[in-house]
């Protein structure tokens, strides 16, 4: 049995986790001081050319196979304006997120392309539920539903998986999924481990599996590049799962989060659920309640108008699987601030136990919901909608923040804040099929390479510049930033030399600031072949932001050091980052007279052997002769040793 405790409004609000009561205060401050996160320039994908209407539900992914290269998605609303419906647009960046094209999905009424004309999409007027994914070899797979609108009503809805190949350049095909009935929310992951499952598709959303069963989460696979799709099954096998997530972990294991109702009353349960599917998407492991007891927000928050849904969505990569959600005092807890925050919890041993909650944001004021998490080069990313700038008791004032974990999951940045500018989140109405409901979307999302974090959301911060006369305001644009991550740069200079046995030589590690990377970086240094002396084997060095840390590395050849060549690695490791540098040192050795003298020196010893003696001769038969010999040889064998023999003899001769 859980026991909930309530406090005074200024009083850090309480969670109860596993039967036990956690102060949110205190998850708050498990957090670290990490560096200045870089934040890019706020980009609107669609822009500002006419019809200038809503994109709403953002998607996006980074293309693996070339991270210059991304692709968004998202509720497309232009073709309203000309007395159609929403369409799923796709936009697509080839220089890091910078600038956009954006076309409309094909199919759409009035489509008279090619590609439009064989598309199954056709038989709808409206599309909805955009989500994307990426495999290793550069090709898009675009998630969504069909909709069809009558005078009576909204038809069984569709579900999709359009296909998009060359680094998602070329459209290719639309498949038509057998998904039971009436199918809503989906989301889908490809498997880019490299492993025997890399390449599979994987897609869980919600809908009635029969006409007799209920509505939950479901799951199916492809292996044959979305061309078909494997016959869906309940995930959660209980069939009380909805709102689904989907994440893949190093080995391929798949992991599909869902909120929990009641299969018969649809009354939420309590908590939040992970279903392992293992052997490339065909055995259920198990369910866990990952999060438990949970609770959802309400819709609308307090002080907004606009729908909102608690949907966990997942992450993961070798160090774990990752898990946030929007939550919620529990109900009945009256002194407990009303207010929506983001946790976080992860688990070690492939979905089987679950850490207690910890508060990512670290503001205690305003709503912070619709998080969204990506996992990259060890570094985890969250980004959510934020609205601690807001005054007042009405949502006017809606921000985009985010955090980073450098550690796992064990502790979350600083938040640092995206948005130069809040935004009302109360202008824009839907407007499709006539809706006057205030919207939003149901999400957010954000992808991430080792390098960089790319955030994507729904922003009316110029909503009043497309004015429509029955609804008003409805300019509502998708927005991206790409938000820098801290890493470090090493490199090693001189880049090879050569050392004599019984010397010495150095080489200079510089360790460079990227991103405001400030921390200590731990560099170790390894011949091989093994056996070349090296000092110091290992240095910790603290890298300020913007700034280069460096020192020397020193190379001490002996006489039990063997000559020849050797390739050292030099690297530095700070948390998750690991980056490292090669230098190559050729040890020389050779024996002359008891010592022991390097090639180098040795050729001009014997030089100046054959100089003297020359000399000598010369001295004996005549300079003058022996010149008009010698030049004679010079050009016969045009040697450089002859040339350099010639100009001594010339210059002892003067």
């Amino acid at each position: 049995m859980s026991i909930v405790i309530c406090l005074p409004v200024a009083a850090a609000p309480f969670y109860s986790h596993a039967g036990s009561t956690v102060s949110s205060a205190s998850l708050v401050r498990l957090a670290s001081t990490l560096p200045a996160t870089v934040v890019g320039t706020n980009v609107p994908i669609v822009g500002e050319a006419s019809p200038d209407r809503q994109q709403v539900e953002p998607t996006i992914a980074i293309d693996p196979h070339n991270t210059n290269i991304i692709v968004a998605g998202a509720q497309d609303l232009r073709l309203v304006s000309v007395h159609e419906h929403r369409w799923l647009g796709y936009y697509r960046s080839t220089d890091g997120g910078t600038t956009w094209t954006n076309v409309l999905l094909p199919g759409f009424p009035g489509d008279t392309s090619p590609q439009g004309l064989v598309s199954p999409l056709r038989r709808f007027n409206a599309t909805s539920d955009p989500v994307l994914a990426f495999d290793r070899q550069g090709n898009l797979y675009y998630a969504g539903l069909g909709v069809t609108a009558t005078p009576n009503g909204i038809l069984p809805t569709g579900l999709f998986v359009a296909k998009f190949t060359n680094d998602g350049a070329v459209y290719s095909n639309t498949t038509l999924i057998s998904a039971g009935i009436t199918p809503d929310k989906p989301w889908i992951a490809v498997d880019t481990t490299g492993n025997a499952f890399d390449g599979n598709v994987y897609l869980a959303y919600d809908a009635n599996l029969t006409a007799t069963s209920y509505f939950g989460t479901l799951f199916t696979r492809s292996t044959d590049g979305g061309r078909t799709w494997s016959t869906p099954f309940y995930a959660p096998a209980d069939e009380t799962g909805e709102l689904p997530g989907v994440a893949i972990d190093a080995s391929g294991n798949v992991y599909v989060s869902a909120d929990a109702f009641d299969a018969v009353t649809e009354a939420f349960l309590g908590y939040i659920e992970v279903t392992k599917i293992t052997n490339g998407g065909t055995t259920v492991a198990g369910t866990t309640r990952a999060v438990n007891p949970a609770n959802i927000i309400p819709s609308p928050l307090p002080g907004g108008s606009f729908r909102t849904f608690t949907i966990p969505q997942m992450a993961a990569d070798k160090n774990g699987v990752y898990l946030v959600w929007d939550s919620f005092p529990p109900p009945g807890c009256n002194l407990c601030p009303q207010l929506a925050n983001v946790l976080f919890t992860r688990s070690t041993d492939g979905g089987a136990t679950w850490t207690s909650p910890l508060m990512v944001n670290d503001a205690t004021t305003g709503h912070h919901f619709f998080p969204t998490v990506v996992a990259a080069g060890g570094i985890i990313s969250v980004a959510w909608y934020d609205s601690r700038f807001n005054s007042g008791s009405t949502l006017t004032a809606l921000d985009v923040f985010y955090a980073q974990s450098l550690d796992g999951g064990v502790s979350f940045s600083s938040n640092v804040r995206v948005t130069p500018v809040s935004f009302n989140p109360e202008l824009v109405e839907r407007t499709d099929f006539g809706d006057t409901e205030i919207f939003m979307g149901d999400y957010i999302e954000i992808a991430a390479t080792p390098a960089f974090a790319q955030v994507i959301w729904s922003d009316n911060r110029n909503a009043c510049d497309t004015i429509d006369p029955i609804y008003g305001c409805v300019d509502q644009d998708a927005y991206t930033a790409t938000i820098g991550l801290p890493d470090f740069a090493i490199s090693a200079s001189p880049s090879s030399q050569t050392i004599l046995q019984g010397s010495s030589g150095n080489v200079k590690v510089s360790l460079t600031s990227v991103n405001g990377f400030q921390a200590n970086v731990t560099v170790t240094a390894s011949s091989s072949p093994p056996g070349l002396p090296v000092s110091p084997v290992s240095k910790t060095i603290q890298v300020s932001s913007g700034g280069i840390g460096s020192f020397n590395l020193t190379f001490s050849p002996n006489g039990a050091t063997v000559p020849g060549l050797y390739t050292v690695n030099i690297t530095g490791t700070s948390g998750p980052r690991s980056h490292f540098a090669l230098t190559t040192i050729v040890v020389q050795t050779s024996s002359v007279g008891g010592g022991l003298v390097g090639v180098d020196r040795l050729r001009l010893l014997i030089e100046l052997l054959k100089i003297w003696t020359l000399l000598a001769v010369a001295i004996t038969v005549g300079t003058a002769s022996f010149l008009v010999w010698l030049r004679r040889s010079r050009i016969e064998s045009r040697s450089d040793d002859a040339l350099m023999i010639e100009s001594t003899a010339s210059r002892y001769a003067s």
